[in-house]
């Protein structure tokens, strides 16, 4: 069975529930005018853990610049190592100043593993002079 979530605050609802009853958001209105961006954005912190993976995998193929601070902020905050490394590779993949200046932020990172490819991150954008599309020996 398929399980629904308020956009705003992430309760769980009842398919036909509108609005939230936790929040008053107005879920349809909400989906209906809310950027995709800005969802995958907000997805970040949904509490289904497969979720936030997920939305950080799709904002870096997007290489959409607004999702770097959002990336950067969540990287940092977040207790799930690989949340972590999701978005220091969707870093990595939007490129831009910006962008590679939050992967080597994580460089020094006290998480041993994040700050490990974080350097590598760093070293393989050095390396390539742009962006990463992909893992070097991968396709372009």
């Amino acid at each position: 069975m398929t399980t629904f979530f308020c956009p705003s605050c992430w309760t769980v609802l009842r398919p036909d529930e509108d609005p939230c009853p936790s929040c008053g958001c107005g879920v349809e209105e909400r989906l209906r005018t809310q950027s995709y961006t800005r969802g995958l954005i907000r997805a970040l912190s949904h509490p289904e853990p497969q979720t936030p993976l997920r939305a950080a995998h799709i904002l870096g193929m997007r290489r959409d610049g607004s999702a770097v601070l959002p990336l950067r902020r969540k990287a940092g905050e977040t207790e799930d190592l690989y949340l972590a490394l999701a978005c220091l590779e969707a870093l990595a993949r939007i490129g831009g100043p910006e962008a590679l200046e939050a992967v080597r932020e994580f460089c020094d990172d006290e998480r041993f593993l994040l700050a490990q490819r974080a350097r590598e991150l760093a070293a393989e954008v050095a390396e390539a002079g742009r962006s990463l599309g992909t893992r070097p020996g991968g396709p372009s």
